[in-house]
């Protein structure tokens, strides 16, 4: 019997589609709390799964998952209409 191995091309297109799902939030914001803007500004290195994110009244930079911006622009979208 001769075993031979074989790869599914499933997991390639998966990896190089997930990389770049989250380059269309750069660039959105939101207001925090009627006094603070929170922007997009890139999606994080070591996890493209999650993006980082900048307030714009002391600059403080920090990263959150992708999923989670994608919630809080559609509760936005909610709100406004």
């Amino acid at each position: 019997m001769n075993a031979r191995q074989f790869t599914l091309p499933f997991r390639h297109k998966r990896a190089t589609s997930r990389a770049n799902s989250n380059r269309d939030l750069i660039g959105r914001s939101y207001q925090q709390d009627k006094w603070a803007t929170v922007s997009v500004i890139d999606v994080c290195v070591e996890d493209p799964g999650r993006v980082r994110v900048q307030r714009d009244v002391d600059g403080k930079t920090w990263t959150m998952p992708g999923w989670l911006m994608r919630l809080i622009f559609l509760e936005e979208l909610k709100r406004a209409a």
